[in-house]
């Protein structure tokens, strides 16, 4: 009887542990306001500005997926880039209701938007940021966004984090711009779960991007599926932005 209470106060400690720390992640996104900026014929984006200010900082875009809350996740995002540069969250011109926004599942419409938030942002912030060299972040439909906006802008964003790679979503055209731009890219991270419907197309991603000799990392990490939860964001993410900047 009192190895089994034991047991139970331990499940219960676990229990009290992991809700305490999905609180105090809700909490600390709940605490962070994202800015508005306006861009002209399109849905607002926003942005959170770092921390650390002075000098010339990166832009880290972030393309949400399908049916994602742009604001929202740009609060749940300010937690792993809070240190590292400007947050730019786009709306994807597809209204999908309730605040999510998708991306129509259309690159060259993704890239309208995306050059259009990122020139607002430049209107309006751009002697506080870099000219290139920025990170481009896509997950899901937004990963599709992202790679095919990536290929064909290679030196505004010679840096991606790809969350849930496909190679489907090139085709010939986008391996052919991989080819043409090779070196103008920096580096790419790959972070797909294993237990994701399209890990093997990841892998194939993994393999297009080494064979041009471009500097290319990717995780699978064995307990995740689609989505990283949001608090576990922050230990998931910001290794490999802190990769891609040539930090340690």
């Amino acid at each position: 009887m009192a190895l089994r209470n034991a047991w139970v106060m331990v499940a219960c400690g676990l229990l009290l542990s992991l809700g305490s720390r999905d609180a105090k992640a809700k909490k600390a996104a709940a605490a962070v306001t994202p800015g508005v900026l306006v861009v002209p014929h399109q849905a607002p984006a926003y942005y959170i500005p770092p921390k650390a200010r002075g000098g010339k900082k990166p832009l880290l875009v972030w393309l949400h997926g399908r049916s994602g809350n742009p604001e929202s996740d740009c609060r749940k995002w300010a937690r792993v880039t809070e240190e590292m540069g400007w947050l730019l969250c786009p709306s994807g011109p597809e209204n999908r209701g309730g605040g999510g926004r998708g991306w129509n599942n259309s690159w060259p419409l993704a890239k309208q938007t995306v050059d259009a938030a990122v020139a607002a942002f430049h209107e309006k912030f751009g002697g506080k940021i870099q000219k290139k060299d920025h990170i481009l972040i896509g997950f899901s439909e937004g990963a599709l966004a992202a790679m095919n906006i990536g290929v064909r802008e290679p030196e505004l964003f010679s840096r991606w984090l790809i969350l849930a790679a496909n190679d489907v979503y090139w085709g010939a055209a986008g391996l052919e711009e991989l080819k043409k731009n090779r070196k103008k890219f920096k580096r790419i991270y790959l972070l797909t779960g294993e237990k994701d419907m399209v890990v093997a197309n990841t892998r194939r991603v993994y393999e297009h991007i080494s064979r041009e000799q471009i500097k290319v990392r990717i995780w699978i990490p064995e307990d995740i599926g689609h989505e990283v939860p949001s608090d576990r964001m922050r230990t998931f993410y910001r290794k490999p932005l802190r990769w891609l900047l040539g930090q340690r």
